[in-house]
């Protein structure tokens, strides 16, 4: 784990999302969109921001990354560009190359608490997945996932 972690991120990618279209409730319905996102460094090694939008240029939110040197863990929070809202921050590390965050986040009124996991699958390809508990992380239901092509030069 180390400040370089999401260095692999930096960079333009077109990213097939995978969303539960109802989430804690059993459902099998999925919906499938693209998306696009432009990563770049900042603050110098230590994090970067990620601009997410539909493949026609709307804005659909920003993510900031940054990495705590005092505590050795990453702090990931979304911005949604429907409300300008900070969602939840999600906390974690890279073990063996594979990143696990958690955060405390509530859906519908229901608290729960959220996981997000990045795998790097090539130097043009990550994964991510984003799942829910309702039992304190007994159980998890994974209701959204990421697959990023690269597209274009690295940032």
């Amino acid at each position: 784990m180390s400040e370089h972690d999401f260095d692999f991120l930096h960079g333009n990618w077109v990213i097939q999302n995978r969303r539960l279209r109802d989430r804690l409730v059993g459902s099998q319905d999925w919906e499938e969109f693209q998306t696009v996102a432009r990563v770049r460094p900042a603050l110098g090694s230590l994090g970067n921001v990620e601009d997410i939008n539909r493949p026609d240029g709307t804005p659909l939110g920003l993510t900031v990354r940054a990495f705590e040197r005092a505590a050795q863990r990453w702090t990931i929070q979304w911005i949604g560009a429907s409300d300008g809202a900070f969602q939840s921050p999600m906390t974690g590390t890279f073990t063996a190359g594979v990143g696990t965050f958690y955060g405390d986040d509530e859906w519908k009124g229901q608290p729960c608490r959220c996981r997000f996991t990045w795998q790097v699958l090539s130097p043009s390809e990550a994964h991510w997945e984003q799942a829910l508990s309702t039992d304190g992380g007994v159980g998890w239901e994974t209701n959204w996932t990421m697959d990023f092509r690269r597209s274009g030069s690295r940032a």
